[in-house]
């Protein structure tokens, strides 16, 4: 089956910013559509997402980006056999550049899902399906969700400097489980904030975005939900997303955490003694993106208690994720394909992950749309943990309910 036709256009995602959808059409008619995501806290390490500038739509106008798609990308693929592999080496050689800087990653990424959509459905699969047969698996399973209940730092207008809480429903048996626990604590966690005279408009990702005495007492609020609930840390653990890159001062080296200046070995300190008085079995971004240095020691310090986690530290860059391994500065990696480019870069990354140990975690991004390729991406890939964000918007509840649907109509189970 021979590309007929590629075609880019400008959509909207969930912060209304435009963003690149894509069509590819078959020679027999057929014809699949792909959307990328775009992140607000974004790594100084990660692929380009390519802007127009200038005044229209505040310069985030994404045409430069499409025309690439139609000038550059398209000429390179339509007439040739459709081969999601082979086609993603033709547009990475069209772009050398680690960044993207040539083409944009939010072109390279459109056209590579929909690459992936169009090469599953010709052969009659699922794209998990056939993301998994590509890397040679013979088994998946649903990933552990990490539901964003509160929304901070650079996804909400409130004061705290943690971007992201999380509750992880480890201890169930399926997915539908899973979202059920989660549904009853957040709507725990929406009586509690009220009835604290707190509002509970949402952030970016779906969570509860308040305003709070410091960034330690949303932790009390979900503690008590979750025991509101009926459940325990037998159940139910939590999770930060710290995004610590959000808050630190390059020229001074230290963390404006909450209006402190905090070293890096204050800020380690401050997560051990959370360690010991909350259930936390995760901490993403818990130092910024270049704190090599003091990743090895965080890891050291409070990696037998949580998953130490890597975000903005990685990328999903495949030489950055070697350098963690070498440093043993880590315990997982998130995975976003739009921080690399293609998804058979961010392919790449996991089985470099797997093979070497490390938690996989694979992530939406804060600015999403109704597209829930990252689901199967993350089936396909056997991740351990899929990141969709809150459970108040559609473009989140995209994701989670591809998930119940692949659970019911195939029966695949949790872990």
């Amino acid at each position: 089956m021979k590309i007929a036709e590629i075609h880019g256009y400008e959509v909207y995602d969930s912060r209304g910013l435009p963003t690149i959808a894509c069509n590819l059409v078959l020679d027999n008619g057929m014809y699949v559509t792909s959307m990328v995501p775009s992140g607000a806290s974004t790594g100084k390490h990660e692929a380009l997402e390519l802007r127009d500038g200038g005044e229209r739509l505040f310069g985030k106008g994404v045409k430069k980006a499409i025309e690439n798609i139609h000038e550059k990308i398209a000429p390179a693929l339509i007439n040739k056999e459709l081969d999601a592999i082979e086609m993603d080496r033709i547009i990475i050689n069209l772009d050398p550049t680690i960044q993207k800087k040539v083409l944009g990653a939010n072109a390279t990424l459109a056209v590579s899902m929909a690459l992936f959509r169009a090469h599953a459905m010709i052969l009659s699969m699922e794209v998990y399906d056939f993301i998994a047969q590509t890397l040679r698996f013979d088994e998946i399973s649903i990933p552990v969700p990490l539901i964003n209940v509160i929304n901070g730092g650079s996804h909400a207008d409130n004061n705290l400097s943690i971007q992201e809480y999380l509750i992880i429903p480890f201890g169930v048996s399926s997915f539908a489980q899973a979202m059920e626990v989660s549904s009853e604590i957040v709507q725990r966690l929406g009586l509690l904030l009220k009835q604290a005279g707190k509002n509970t408009y949402t952030g970016d990702e779906g969570g509860f975005a308040p305003s709070f005495s410091s960034s330690i007492e949303p932790l009390d609020f979900i503690v008590q939900a979750i025991h509101d609930a009926g459940y325990d840390s037998s159940t139910v653990g939590l999770g930060l997303d710290v995004a610590a890159s959000e808050f630190y001062d390059e020229e001074k080296e230290k963390y404006l955490f909450d209006g402190e200046l905090y070293t890096s070995e204050k800020l380690i300190d401050f997560y051990s003694a959370l360690i010991k008085k909350y259930p936390l079995l995760y901490i993403e971004d818990g130092l910024a993106q270049d704190d090599w240095k003091y990743w090895k020691v965080f890891k050291d310090s409070c990696g037998e208690f949580v998953r130490i986690i890597g975000d903005d530290l990685l990328v999903t860059n495949h030489e950055r994720i070697k350098y963690a391994i070498e440093e043993d500065a880590v315990g997982g990696a998130i995975i976003k394909p739009n921080q690399i480019g293609t998804v058979s870069e961010a392919l790449q990354a996991v089985l470099l992950c797997q093979e070497n140990g490390l938690t996989t975690v694979a992530s939406h991004r804060s600015g999403e749309t109704s597209d829930f390729f990252i689901a199967d991406f993350a089936l396909g890939v056997n991740a351990q943990y899929i990141k969709c964000g809150g459970l108040h918007h559609s473009d989140r509840l995209a994701k989670y309910n591809r998930f119940l649907q692949i659970e019911y109509l195939k029966q695949v189970s949790l872990f």
